[in-house]
């Protein structure tokens, strides 16, 4: 599905900081059939699909997802008002916009994009494309508030296999998940984001993730709109992938 922008609260982007950039294009290239484009963006089907940009050498791979704003400043002030902190002040990229990188009053790190000549990922609901934004948390109520303060997003508890799961609703969408960290999690594991791609064959995406030298943190599971599943490429940048049923509706 293609798309042409997002609004202001909504996830809008993930990137991926990689001590191996050559290393990422030829994992993701081969497991989401990505290619890269003028500006550096990961690209599927010639549309930016993700964002890769080089990180410490030495380091594990991470995952940033970030949200559009319209006040990059007015969002840093909020953020440090309500628990969180500024790890990098907005600044610009280029032509492309504005970003910001945040942690939340749990450590967990997040972005903010304005846009200038770039809008964010162009293309979702579709194989090798962005399809959730989930976030993990040791405290749903302390973390609740604070995104409902940020971004003026409440939390609705939904329906996930027996298991506990809410999501993030803004306005009238639906624009993320939010976990506990409980006994799903290995020990030790703090608040965290994690971007979510979605496959046509669960189980074939995480033997071929093997294959090219990534590892399965957790195998398929059940999910309420289908199958989902932890990865790792191989520097350990983390990530899920989600088959939906074919009943399930965008």
């Amino acid at each position: 599905m293609r798309v042409r922008g997002y609004a202001p609260g909504t996830p809008c982007w993930a990137e991926l900081v990689s001590p191996d950039v050559a290393a990422a294009e030829r994992f993701y290239g081969a497991l989401f059939g990505w290619g890269r484009n003028a500006d550096g963006h990961f690209t599927l089907g010639g549309r930016a699909a993700a964002g890769l940009r080089e990180g410490r050498a030495g380091s594990s791979g991470a995952w940033l997802i970030s949200v559009s704003t319209d006040d990059p400043a007015a969002a840093a002030a909020t953020v440090e008002r309500s628990g969180g902190a500024v790890r990098v002040a907005p600044a610009s990229v280029r032509d492309l916009g504005t970003t910001a990188v945040f942690s939340d009053a749990g450590g967990a790190l997040f972005g903010i994009w304005l846009r200038s000549r770039f809008v964010g990922a162009q293309v979702s609901y579709e194989p090798g494309a962005i399809c959730w934004y989930e976030l993990a948390t040791h405290d749903l109520d302390r973390t609740g508030a604070f995104y409902k303060e940020v971004f003026g997003w409440h939390t609705v508890e939904a329906d996930s296999e027996g298991q506990p799961y809410f999501e993030f609703h803004h306005h009238h969408d639906t624009v993320g998940g939010l976990v506990p960290i409980d006994e799903r999690f290995p020990p030790g594991v703090p608040d965290h984001w994690t971007v979510a791609f979605m496959v046509e064959d669960i189980t074939a995406a995480c033997e071929r993730a093997t294959e090219l030298g990534g590892s399965v943190a957790r195998g398929p599971q059940p999910a309420s709109a289908g199958y989902y599943a932890r990865l790792a490429d191989p520097t350990g940048g983390h990530f899920a992938v989600i088959e939906f049923t074919e009943d399930w509706a965008l």
